[in-house]
């Protein structure tokens, strides 16, 4: 709970300071640039560990998959409004933004902080029969209990699922950083146009999560499709089209969530070890489109961009589907810490 709430809270407090840093000095604008990425960091790995203790098995494609299209209505919201703001004289024009979304980080924080929970067990507003059901499939490990690091490194579907994770976050970095520079350069669209062109491929995305999330759920109650198979059929109709962003959203439902079916007692751990693989793709992606782009804003270059993307992307799936096996790993309950128990009854 305050792993993830803090993350929030610190990014929204140093986007307020953005603005300031910004005309201070550019070294200073780095500086703060450099600790939202540090304290976003912890972001996801705690989320997975949250979705580990709340979210039974047969709703682990609707509930994490809901909840990730809220990235995707950040976007939707945030990038037309940004827009205007920029063009308004609200709070010096551009840096209302900053100001506006920094505030929004922190008044969430407080409500996070009064309802939110870590766990069903603490929960004080929660029915009994609910917290009973919740704990029943609640990730449960002793805080003695070491982390399975060789099992971790020697799990084959892990690979599958950091790999197309990797490819994921290229085209998506790569879609989120490059389209406004695609539409202003090629289809010579103004600034409002832009912004909200921009919105609406992650609205269909997050109309599409939601819908096939609730699809998947009522498949996995009523056939005897494995859990393989659950998640790799939505990833591959994910890639049928690559660039179209409103496809992405299968994967919100399959690959992307794969480490609770794996070990949900490690999904936050699993979730980190990819978080960080995917801060490569962050900033290779835009390099890529500056790389090609460069003193080259013609349409052939940008098919170069879709295409090379396209490829990755089909790569990844790929990899995945060949090495992703849905069934919970033997070291999810992972055998007792002998050393351990005789500290604890020392």
């Amino acid at each position: 709970k305050y792993i993830f709430g803090g993350s929030i809270l610190t990014t929204g407090l140093l986007t307020l300071l953005t603005p300031i840093a910004a005309r201070t000095h550019v070294i200073l604008l780095i500086v703060i640039r450099v600790l939202i990425g540090a304290c976003s960091g912890p972001l996801y790995p705690s989320a997975g560990a949250l979705w580990g203790r709340w979210v039974p098995p047969l709703e682990r494609s609707t509930i994490p998959s809901t909840a990730a299209t809220g990235a995707n209505v950040g976007i939707i919201v945030s990038t037309p409004l940004i827009s205007l703001l920029c063009a308004s004289s609200f709070l010096g024009g551009w840096p209302s933004g900053f100001y506006v979304f920094g505030c929004l980080s922190s008044i969430w924080f407080a409500g996070w902080y009064f309802f939110g929970y870590s766990s069903p067990a603490v929960h004080p507003r929660i029915s009994s029969e609910e917290k009973l059901y919740l704990m029943k499939y609640s990730s449960r490990l002793k805080k003695h209990r070491r982390t399975p690091w060789k099992d971790i490194i020697q799990c084959v579907p892990l690979y599958g699922i950091a790999t197309l994770s990797i490819c994921v976050n290229y085209v998506y970095y790569t879609l989120l950083t490059s389209l406004p520079i695609y539409f202003a350069t090629i289809l010579n669209l103004d600034l409002d146009q832009n912004g909200f062109l921009f919105a609406m491929p992650y609205l269909c995305q997050s109309l599409v999560t939601v819908c096939v999330g609730h699809t998947i759920q009522r498949i996995r109650k009523n056939t005897k499709l494995t859990i393989t198979n659950i998640r790799r059929v939505p990833t591959i109709i994910g890639w049928l089209e690559t660039v179209a962003q409103a496809l992405m959203g299968f994967l919100s439902v399959s690959a992307l969530i794969s480490h609770l079916d794996i070990a949900p007692n490690y999904a936050g751990t699993l979730i980190g070890i990819t978080n960080t693989l995917n801060a490569i793709p962050g900033f290779v992606g835009p390099m890529m489109v500056g790389a090609i782009t460069n003193d080259n804003q013609t349409l052939h270059a940008w098919k170069m961009i879709f295409n090379l993307s396209a490829a990755i992307g089909m790569f990844g799936c790929l990899v995945f589907c060949l090495l992703f096996r849905g069934e919970e790993q033997h070291w999810n309950h992972h055998r007792r810490d002998t050393n351990a128990d005789k500290t604890v009854i020392q």
